[in-house]
């Protein structure tokens, strides 16, 4: 049987982060074993029930007992050794915080016969299981995702040599690997390193149901309550649909730190009576509420910190439900939605073409339905969790046979 895939994240687990979980519980079912290592406590109660099923031990790196000085001042000697570069200084590349980490997921992870570690995000969670494989005598890789690539304040020079030194490195859209590809160009045997894999949705919690239609249109909004998902746009393409006389209802489920923001917006476009917040929702009920949707709506934009949406799992989720779905021409989005077959993509901030795509779904429900139907077909064939995840678990339990060839 494989040796267990220790699994790093920043936390674990995470309301928003269902794409982690379900990986998890996927690999499991498949016979792989995981542990998850969390870098520090979840900072609230995540309602998932379907972290019920998961035998995963989680362990809380950042509760473990600290190193004392001495071996952080030999492991920090030993990661500036190895991973020396140029123009990269020692705040950057082995700063103080994450050693401790790494020393502490080491001592975590004494014993347990782990095959590799493998970090969820390319930023806190990569770093510190860069820091920490060599110390286990372990292949480590992470899959790169979003933010841990576009925000602001993500460092490319550090990224580049987190791309040096994994043996894999998975990322979720063809758009996200050709950047990747671009930031460690010249990097031996990158493109054979830097694999693309959609992350996957359950089919079998997320699938067409026949309901009775609602009484009035649905549209459904979920997401965190972030700048990047373009909330306040919908609110205005809500709005003018209302002034074109179109009868509707509108759920944002979701929460974050624009919830005032949004409630503000929904009152000044004197709205709130077809548009609400929700809060935040278990999967399982958020799997109830896509099989009632007329259409599911996301309209991305790119925040002011340059952070943007990869491969929103939500879309997956809806196409997976056989609801049309709409969102925006933004990075990996297109690789989702097959423009006009599966839904409709539109420009990012732009109310206007949101309001007449939501308009042309709610207009014409036998197109709706045949959209539908097209986009649970798509994600059966490119977003099925088990198909997906029996790629990754290959990946992760066999050697990369290019770079053992060139010596990497």
């Amino acid at each position: 049987m494989p040796a267990p895939i220790g699994y790093v994240a920043k936390m674990f687990p995470r309301l928003s982060e269902t794409f982690v979980l379900n990986e998890i519980r996927q690999l499991e079912r498949d016979g792989a074993r995981v542990h998850v290592f969390s870098l520090q406590q979840q900072a609230v109660q995540v309602p998932h029930g379907a972290l019920s099923e998961l035998e995963a031990p989680i362990t809380y790196v950042d509760t473990t007992a600290q190193p004392d000085p001495e071996a952080l001042r030999r492991a920090t000697a030993a990661a500036r050794r190895r991973l020396a570069t140029v123009d990269i200084g020692d705040d950057r590349l082995v700063p103080r915080k994450y050693v401790r980490l790494a020393l502490q997921l080491v001592a975590a992870a004494q014993g347990l016969g782990l095959g590799r570690l493998h970090a969820h995000f390319g930023s806190r969670a990569a770093h510190v299981a860069m820091l920490a494989a060599p110390l286990l005598r372990l292949p480590f890789s992470f899959t790169a995702h979003a933010k841990d690539i576009y925000h602001e304040e993500v460092d490319r020079e550090l990224l580049r040599i987190k791309l040096r030194e994994a043996d894999r490195v998975v990322t979720v859209t063809d758009y996200n690997r050709r950047v990747l590809l671009d930031i460690g160009a010249g990097l031996p045997a990158i493109a054979t390193k830097v694999m693309r894999l959609y992350n996957g949705v359950d089919l079998t919690m997320f699938h067409p149901m026949p309901l009775a239609p609602p009484p009035v249109p649905y549209v459904l909004a979920v997401g965190r309550l972030v700048e990047k998902k373009g909330f306040p746009i919908l609110v205005e393409a809500c709005a003018a649909l209302r002034g074109r006389g179109r009868v509707f209802s509108c759920e944002i489920v979701g929460a974050g730190p624009q919830e005032e923001i949004l409630r503000g917006a929904i009152d000044a476009a004197g709205v709130d009576d077809c548009v609400g917040l929700r809060g935040a929702l278990a999967l399982e009920d958020i799997a109830q509420a896509m099989r009632r949707a007329s259409v599911l709506v996301l309209p991305c934009i790119q925040a002011a910190d340059g952070n943007v949406d990869a491969l929103p799992t939500v879309l997956l989720e809806a196409m997976a439900s056989g609801v049309p779905v709409i969102s925006t021409r933004l990075s990996g989005i297109p690789e989702i939605i097959a423009d006009g077959e599966t839904g409709y993509v539109v420009p990012p901030g732009d109310s206007t073409a949101l309001a007449a795509a939501i308009d042309r779904v709610l207009a014409d429900p036998a197109h709706a339905r045949r959209m539908g139907a097209a986009g649970r077909a798509r994600a059966e064939r490119l977003f099925d969790l088990r198909t997906n995840v029996a790629t990754l678990r290959e990946w992760l339990t066999t050697p990369n046979a290019a770079q053992l060839a060139e010596g990497t």
